[in-house]
């Protein structure tokens, strides 16, 4: 695969992902990661197994019903299967919380997700 087409499926892939993040669809974001081993960690859990991650993720969306994420700038790994995504999590609560996350996703050739890895700072 050339490099420009790695990097268009790098990026393609981020951004469906937070769109699907965004709807709250669980179905669909299990669509997202690979068939089985899928991998999540953040500042406050740790998840192995695309069912466990996927359920994490409904955790997060029955806690922080109004949570949304907008996509800052995508940092595509040139010679791996990887990127970086520097995103804004929208808490939307009376506060107006706003949480700055850099996600690393490790993706599959077919643009999977193998792994998310998010650091907040």
């Amino acid at each position: 695969m050339c490099k420009e087409g790695k990097i268009k499926i790098l990026e393609d892939a981020a951004k469906n992902y937070f769109e699907v993040w965004n709807s709250q669809d669980l179905k669909a974001l299990e669509g997202t990661f690979i068939a089985e081993n899928a991998y999540l960690r953040d500042w406050d859990i740790e998840k192995k197994g695309t069912k466990e991650v996927v359920a994490a993720n409904g955790g997060i969306f029955k806690a922080v019903p109004k949570i949304k994420i907008t996509v800052e700038k995508l940092h595509p790994n040139p010679t791996g299967m990887s990127i970086a995504c520097e995103i804004l999590v929208h808490l939307n609560d009376d506060n107006k919380t706003v949480l700055k996350v850099v996600d690393v996703i490790e993706m599959s050739d077919e643009g999977k997700i193998k792994a998310v890895r998010a650091y907040k700072g």
